[in-house]
């Protein structure tokens, strides 16, 4: 039962981190794109209260991983409301604003590699930091899976995920 829980607190920070970051990527890029809705909504900052949903950000992933025993878990924050007519041209800006959040989760993977791989480097030296190193590596790859998960799972062509908008 530990071993179950301290898992699920490496998972659940990054999980909170990459769907937030995601939100956050659409609602910089409709504002860059002249769409000042999540601006007056408050969802602009990089505050994550806003965007967390308590149902999907946090009941969800914890009822997926008791539900799967700890093997699989999943979470999503508010979508950031866009109102495409407002964009300086149109169809661009709904593709830049949908394709951001992939994006987004793609640069935090790739963050994430380069972390795992430093920690990896630096692991002979860590002394008696080894078992610091060994949590946030474990977070690292963590943050790897879970985000490419996330961004080809937005991928998918279904409305309301990015996906449908990119077709």
């Amino acid at each position: 039962m530990q071993r179950f829980v301290k898992e699920f607190l490496l998972v659940l920070p990054v999980l909170l981190f990459s769907v937030v970051a995601h939100e956050y990527a659409h609602a910089w890029t409709a504002y860059r794109q002249g769409d000042p809705t999540a601006y007056a909504l408050g969802r602009l900052p990089l505050n994550p209260v806003p965007h967390i949903d308590p149902f999907m950000s946090v009941l969800v992933p914890i009822g997926l991983w008791l539900l799967s025993n700890g093997a699989f878990t999943f979470g999503a924050a508010k979508p950031v409301p866009v109102e495409p007519r407002n964009f300086r041209r149109y169809r661009l800006g709904d593709i830049v604003v949908s394709s951001a959040g992939v994006v987004m989760n793609l640069l935090i993977a790739v963050l994430c590699a380069a972390v795992f791989v430093a920690l990896g480097a630096a692991a002979p030296h860590a002394g008696m930091m080894l078992d610091v190193f060994g949590t946030l590596q474990g977070m690292a790859q963590i943050g790897i899976a879970l985000n490419v998960l996330l961004a080809f799972f937005n991928l998918m062509p279904i409305p309301p995920l990015d996906g449908s908008h990119l077709l």
